[in-house]
């Protein structure tokens, strides 16, 4: 899988000057940009008027909670922007932290690993058009069946910091994002995606890893460093 270059939106200012800051980044070689959602907007937005204003970007949620939003509700958002980017859309899901979902959500942070991993089973069992009535480990749906079909699905990604989410991403997810790992790391975390992938009779090749870099762009180190 070949190397892509991307961005954190939104960029500084407001979301309806962004239009021509996106296609300078387009301009610029850079082929990706993904969104987060914490305390700022939300993670959907943002790609949802790239999608409008710059069809050369690749669009991808980095990461969106696992909690913060219903079942049916989350499928829905998924499917919605994949259809307004058909192709160009990749959606990011993470157990986020306590802080977020607790604190600031009011939701109880619990069992994050079978969270994740059941809302990843859940989008996959959504997006195939059939009406689901099943008991994951963490939630129930009853009859829900997703009235929008992409023309294309979205790759499922898990963002991973420890190995039992690596190996998740690489049995059960279309790959993993990283975060707060340097970029000489990304080889290690890489092949505990792979062998999970291949202990699950997956192609190692297929998996994306999407590499979360921080940087601060600066002539003078020791202000960096400070």
């Amino acid at each position: 899988m070949q190397r892509r270059d991307g961005m954190t939106v939104p960029l500084p200012g407001h979301l309806h000057e962004h239009e021509k800051k996106l296609r300078a980044l387009a301009d610029l070689g850079y082929t990706d940009i993904w969104s987060a959602e914490a305390d700022g907007v939300d993670a959907f937005t943002p790609l949802a008027l790239a999608a409008a204003w710059e069809p050369r970007l690749r669009l991808g949620t980095a990461i969106v909670p696992a909690y913060t939003r219903s079942p049916a509700l989350f499928a829905q958002s998924v499917a919605s922007l994949a259809d307004a980017a058909p192709g160009r859309f990749a959606i990011g899901i993470g157990s986020s932290s306590n802080v977020i979902i607790e604190r600031w959500n009011g939701l109880p942070f619990v069992e994050p690993y079978k969270k994740v991993r059941d809302v990843v089973r859940f989008l996959r069992d959504a997006m195939s058009g059939e009406k689901i009535t099943k008991q994951y480990d963490t939630f129930k749906v009853d009859g829900f069946r997703l009235g929008v079909r992409p023309e294309v699905k979205p790759p499922i990604l898990v963002a991973a910091l420890r190995e039992g989410m690596l190996r998740l991403a690489g049995r059960e997810a279309d790959g993993a994002i990283i975060n707060w790992l340097s970029a000489d790391d990304v080889s290690t975390v890489t092949k505990v995606v792979h062998d999970a992938a291949k202990k699950a009779g997956s192609d190692p090749a297929t998996k994306e890893i999407v590499a979360r870099i921080f940087v601060c762009p600066s002539e003078n180190a020791d202000v960096v460093r400070a």
